[in-house]
């Protein structure tokens, strides 16, 4: 029903449009100003940031995700649990993972409400029709949607253009494998088709792109299989631009999501295999299959001269399950006893288990923007409502009991989102050369189970939170400009960290995380307004410097960021290689953080960025277990206090050098992460050793051909055939693919 009010009102606004009267004045906004609220200004906004534009996009992009991109930007480092950068990839910045930042597209956030993940699998391609993308390090630096911790990522799709075309797109690579099995097989295929209207009638425009992915991926059964479409309409109005987009791709993939012992690193079969936390091979029937659509609605209306009033909606509609192998446990875990209803416990073997989810997002964003004589003032809000449905079942297994119901679900519940923020940012211009800048975001968020089989926890957990900023931007010349901001951000911790609803089927520990105020009937009484693990707290102060002429670019800047109740790993992994986190009582970032690029004669051009870092434990301690002797249970606290924060390289780097003449262009680039700890022990065994990896991409645009562009591809990566690992959790790492080939042609009528 939803879905159909959504759609029903794409079609009322439509219609309205019809009846705006345009003339040759219209003012065509094909520039995405329905985000600028996320987005950062040069030499005016006091923001640490990096933009890609839609040409260096096109560019440097061809199949592989959107963190691979990413990771060439200052303190930014990637990896894929298959090992070639398609299928479930991820994104660090400032070596904070993607759950602590605001990952935006067209102004929408994309973090999954309930773990707080980005599921870049879920929007494949979607580079391919993006306009801009932008990073912005640091503490709050979205004004709504998931506070950002680590920064900000907004993607920025505008594929219309006045001018019609249709563009055929085919890409192939082949994977060296170093242990002689296999002679360069084919590991990745893309192909695509899009098209775009032009402009008709003086106001409609229609994109569309549709096309599919492939990957055999580098470990061993870790192919992934996907869909890809991105279909747009664009109304322009007299005073008004609408746009509805409809994007996503219905997947199939194999399960990967284990690392290996460090030990297999330099074994060049050992680095391939695809293994469970258990040691064992993973079934060729451990598979997924799950469909995100993507529908939005962005309305800008210019209500006079100087005022503008947006509105975005969207609605996410989602479904999918996983199977997974689960022969180490027994019927009981399955509640396959006689304690729920069965005759008997029978003793079942090989068990696979389909865990499913179907989740269900919709939201308002509206905005008010004010330009007056000294500058700009915004004020906006946002409602989100988040349901998801959660469960699992026994998919087969051998030695079940007699007539036993393939639907029997072992545990379901459901799991409930209110997101909802009213902010204000003013930007002010005393003079010319000096901008100020205040915001400030009040947000709540709540959550929700409810409907759990068996075990029947129920509660709702409120936060509020007052997250501000302030900073200053000076120009003091044409090309210098120098800056400072201060901002505080807290944020609600995952569900999960709450209550591990789908682990407690078989994990008697998968308790909910609050405090228990007694004891009814021997089980224990939660009190659900006293939660174990609090919100992040942190306090950020960031000073930069830019340089900026035709020739040359270069940005400096520093930073401090204080947290109070970090959530770092504890050393512990789930049965899905995920790390599991606690608060630190006080952690610290400190930086330094260095990009520039510089034009040469002859068409040559070189870029970099360095990133130095010290990020430490300031005041953590856990407690380990020794042993339980006599029903007493022996246990001492270790103090972390001055160790490393696992998972933050203190050294990063990127380094390219280019060449760009009439219709060719070819680049060869350069990536160092220096060593960082896996867990927060300082253990010299859970370290991931540095690694430099070189890539090497180049376009060739032939001489247009009966009025067909086309353009050639080529790329390797990984030049130097590096063997090397990723990261790593705790003692299991990610190997990265070896040299490994991409070879494409493009054609646009």
């Amino acid at each position: 029903m939803k879905k159909l009010i959504m759609l029903f009102f794409a079609a009322a606004v439509i219609a309205h449009g019809q009846d705006v009267a345009v003339n040759d004045s219209v003012r065509y906004y094909f520039s995405p100003v329905l985000v600028t609220a996320t987005q950062a200004k040069e030499r005016e906004t006091p923001v640490t940031f990096t933009n890609l534009s839609k040409g260096l996009i096109q560019e440097q992009y061809s199949m592989q995700d959107v963190p691979v991109l990413l990771s060439q930007l200052p303190s930014m480092l990637s990896y894929s649990d298959g090992g070639n950068g398609v299928g479930y990839t991820y994104v660090f910045l400032r070596g904070f993972d993607q759950r602590r930042l605001s990952v935006m597209v067209n102004g929408i956030p994309q973090n999954d409400p309930e773990d707080h993940n980005v599921y870049w699998i879920d929007f494949p391609d979607l580079l391919a029709s993006a306009a801009s993308v932008q990073v912005q390090r640091g503490a709050g630096s979205a004004f709504y949607g998931p506070p950002a911790i680590g920064g900000s990522v907004n993607i920025v799709t505008n594929p219309f253009t006045p001018k019609p075309y249709a563009k055929f797109e085919a890409m192939f690579g082949f994977q060296e494998y170093g242990d002689s099995s296999q002679s360069l097989p084919m590991t990745m295929r893309k192909l695509s088709a899009s098209f775009n209207s032009g402009l008709i009638d003086k106001k409609y425009m229609f994109y569309g792109r549709l096309g599919k992915i492939q990957s055999n991926g580098y470990r061993i059964r870790s192919s992934i299989e996907t869909g890809a479409y991105f279909l747009g309409a664009l109304l322009l109005g007299e005073n008004s631009t609408t746009r509805i987009h409809l994007y996503g791709g219905p997947l199939r993939d194999e399960l990967v999501y284990d690392g290996l012992p460090k030990s297999y690193n330099n074994d060049k079969k050992l680095r391939r295999l695809n293994l469970t936390a258990y040691g064992m091979l993973r079934r060729p029937q451990e598979r997924e299959e799950f469909n995100q659509p993507h529908y939005e609605i962005l309305n800008e209306w210019k209500v006079g001269d100087r005022q503008k009033l947006n509105n975005t909606f969207f609605y996410f509609d989602s479904h999918g399950w996983y199977d997974y192998d689960a022969s180490w446990a027994g019927a009981a875990e399955f509640r396959i006893d006689s304690i729920h209803g069965f005759s008997l416990t029978p003793s079942i073997a090989n068990a696979m288990f389909r865990a499913g989810v179907d989740l269900v997002q919709w939201g308002w964003l509206p905005r008010y923007e004010l330009q007056h004589d000294k500058g700009e003032l915004t004020i906006g809000g946002e409602y989100r409502y988040h349901h998801g449905s959660h469960w699992g079942k026994l998919s087969t297994a051998e030695g079940l009991p007699p007539n036993f119901n393939p639907d029997y679900r072992t545990y379901q519940y459901d799991g409930i989102k209110h997101m909802a923020s009213l902010y204000a940012t003013e930007t002010y211009r005393p003079t010319e050369e000096l901008s100020l800048m205040g915001s400030m975001q009040l947000a709540y968020d709540q959550y929700q189970i409810q409907n759990e089989q068996f075990l029947h926890h129920s509660f709702s957990v409120p936060y509020w939170f007052v997250n501000p900023r302030i900073g200053a931007n000076y120009n003091l010349t044409d090309a210098w400009n120098i800056y400072c901001s201060f901002a505080y951000t807290s944020r609600e911790p995952r569900l999960r960290n709450l209550y591990s609803a789908e682990d407690a089927y078989w994990d008697p520990g998968a308790t909910p995380q609050f405090t228990i105020s007694g004891f009814q009937n021997g089980a224990p009484v939660y009190d659900y307004a006293s939660p174990l693990v609090t919100p992040e707290e942190l306090i950020d102060v960031e000073l930069g410097a830019g340089y900026r002429t035709e020739e040359a670019t270069v940005t400096v800047n520093v930073y401090w960021m204080e947290f109070t109740h970090e959530l770092v790993k504890s050393g512990q992994v789930d049965i899905f290689g995920n790390p599991v986190y606690g608060n630190a009582d006080r952690t610290r970032h400190i930086g330094c953080e260095l990009d520039g690029s510089v034009q040469l004669p002859y068409s040559l051009s070189v870029s970099g960025n360095v990133s130095l870092s010290l990020n430490r434990i300031v005041k953590f301690a856990i407690v380990e277990q020794d042993s339980s002797v006599g029903g007493s249970v022996y246990s001492h606290a270790v103090k972390l206090d001055g160790n490393p924060i696992a998972g933050f390289p203190d050294v990063m780097g990127n380094f390219r050098f280019g060449y760009q003449g009439v219709g060719v262009s070819a680049y060869i680039s350069a990536k160092y992460v220096g060593p960082f700890y896996t867990d927060n022990f300082k253990d010299g065994a859970n370290q991931n050793d540095a690694f430099t990896v070189v890539n090497f991409e180049s376009l060739y645009r032939l001489p247009r051909l009966w009025d067909c562009e086309i353009t050639v591809r080529a790329e390797i990566r990984n030049v130097l055939n590096t063997l090397y690992m990723q990261t790593g959790e705790g003692s299991a790492f990610f190997p990265a693919a070896e040299r490994n080939y991409l070879f494409g042609i493009t054609a646009q009528l």
